[in-house]
Formats: C-alpha cells, structure tokens, sequence
C-alpha cells in the first residue's frame, strides 16, 4: 500500500495484520520498488494500487493469492492474472460496504436538500428563508420516493437497507446473481433499465465496473430518467457516460447529480463536470472513515488466516465476469 493508505489503517492495525499468523512471515511494501523486489518471494499479497508482472503469475511461480485491497478488482484484473486459475483473487468486497452507502446517503440528502446552496449561503452569511421572496426553494424529501439501484451487491444491499427502513423508500434492484434482499421490493433485469429508471427519484450506482457495465448510463438511459430525479455513484466513474452526462445537466434532462467517482481520477482542474449546475463531487473518499482501517484491516487478517490453513477465502472475485 502507498505511505497514505497506511496512514488510514493506523498503526495498530498495521501491527494486528503483520503479526495476524505465526505460520506466516507478512512484510510490507509502501513503493513499487520494495513490492517488486519482495513479490518474487510472496505465496499471497495484499494489494491497493501497485501492479503484478506477468512473469510472477505462470504455474511454476509461488504466487498462489492475490487480494485487492480496495472493494473493486478491476484494476488488477490483467489477462494473465484472469488467465492463472493457479492463483485465487480476492477483494475487500464486504468491510467497505457500508461506509460506501453511507456516503451516498448523504450525496442523496444533499442534493435533496439543496446543501451545496444551503453552505455557500452560510459561508456568505446570507439568511434565505425557504419559500419566501429570493429564498431557497423547498427541499425534496425522500419519505416514501422510490430508489433504483443498479448493482445489490454488498453496498446495494446496505443502500437498499438504509434507503428501505430509514425513509420508507420503494427499492427497485438490478442484480445478475443475488435476489434475496429483503429490503428490495422488486428486481427487475438489464432489460427492463429504462422502465425502472423512469420510476426512480434516485438513481444509484453500486455496480463493478467490467465490460458490460462499462458506460451503462448514457444519453438514452438519462432520457428515461424522470427530470425530477437525481444519480448517484458510489462505485466507477466508467459506469457513466460523461459526455452524456454533462449534457443532461446542462439541459435538464436530470435534476441533480452526486459523484464520489469520476472516470479519470484526480478530476482534471478544467474538467466541465466541476461546474455542472447542482451536482457534488466528492473525491472518491465514500469508505474513507474512522473505522476503515479496522473494517478492511479484519477482513484482511482473517482472509490471512484461511489462506493459511487452507480454508475458503472471502471475497472472491469471478475473473471472468470481473467483480
């Protein structure tokens, strides 16, 4: 991991995962340089952004696990890797999960709320009361709207919940594999998208990002939006079409947009989606909180211990469907 992701695991979670087995020797890598000089070494590594050689990944190599530290393995995902079936992957799938849609929790009340409005008012101590003269408008609530989620997986399902039981929300779900959300009142499939996007108030991404997700909301789904209804991504910025995007914000074609994701990451400075009219960019910090490092840091440590002793690892990821 890079010198700030550890930063964000802490020390003492930091000594739990070195001293995690007593049947295994962990060491650590900040740089790409100490990683490449131990991968060669390695049985399993834990890994947050730095890549793997494709030497290191043939049949009479050592290396027999790889885990993505981060929640999506996309970007480890290289043809030699899908191609080892020697070697298992595995991602963070599950300790992220709510930290994530905890966030888009809030990127959906904000946008609801008008609160990137409501901030400049106060940083300007300008008083506005809703409703009246040049006041705000009236916020949205979210009691009882209806919210299509693309992707219930471990962070549809933790939105679903929240979205369910805290505000009495319809939930309208897209899943290829699992359906037994209780707080989902429907699931529908890739063929029905536009028919479930027009009933959404919220739209919310929660998918990996592979081939067939790849810009899965582009000019044609955001004309099926309603114009009173709002995106949020908490996932990849590749789900979306930007292009398109920026259109429909421009246009109105949608009423609002909250992305903790974008496609290239820093968002460039002159980018057009930092001054799209009501949309929030966060920078991709959604799973950034005080009880990451010990979420993800568990996760790891008993991954560790199952790899181990020879028992089945959590998080596995499908290398030919890509999540």
């Amino acid at each position: 991991m890079p010198p700030g992701v550890w930063g964000v695991v802490g020390e003492e979670t930091k000594e739990r995962l070195i001293n995690s087995h007593p049947a295994v020797i962990i060491e650590t890598a900040s740089d790409p340089e100490r990683f490449a000089a131990e991968l060669p070494l390695a049985d399993g590594v834990l890994v947050f952004s730095f890549s793997i050689p494709d030497e290191l990944l043939n049949p009479g190599s050592r290396l027999r696990w790889v885990h993505s530290i981060r929640a999506g393995s996309e970007q480890l995902l290289t043809p030699a890797l899908v191609a080892a079936e020697h070697v298992a992957i595995t991602a963070s799938k599950g300790p992220h999960a709510p930290l994530i849609a905890e966030h888009m929790v809030l990127l959906m009340l904000s946008l609801a709320r008008h609160m990137p409005a409501l901030i400049k008012d106060q940083e300007e101590h300008n008083w506005r009361s809703a409703g009246q003269g040049d006041g705000n408008p009236l916020s949205i609530q979210m009691l009882g709207k209806t919210i299509t989620i693309l992707g219930v997986g471990q962070i549809g399902e933790n939105l679903a919940r929240m979205c369910k039981i805290g505000f009495g929300m319809k939930v309208l779900g897209m899943s290829r594999t699992t359906r037994g959300s209780a707080h989902v009142d429907r699931y529908f499939d890739r063929s029905a998208l536009h028919e479930a996007l027009g009933e959404a108030d919220v739209v919310a991404l929660c998918l990996a990002l592979t081939p067939s997700t790849n810009a899965i909301l582009g000019k044609a789904e955001f004309a099926a939006m309603k114009p009173t209804g709002f995106l949020i991504n908490g996932a990849r910025g590749g789900l979306i079409d930007e292009d398109a995007l920026i259109d429909a914000m421009t246009r109105g074609t949608i009423a609002g947009a909250g992305l903790d994701t974008v496609g290239e990451e820093p968002l460039p400075e002159n980018s057009p989606l930092w001054d799209l009219p009501n949309t929030i960019i966060t920078s991709h910090v959604a799973a950034y909180t005080d009880g990451m490092g010990n979420e993800v840091g568990g996760f790891m440590i008993e991954n560790i211990r199952r790899f181990a002793e020879n028992e089945p690892l959590l998080g596995i990821v499908h290398r030919h469907e890509g999540y």
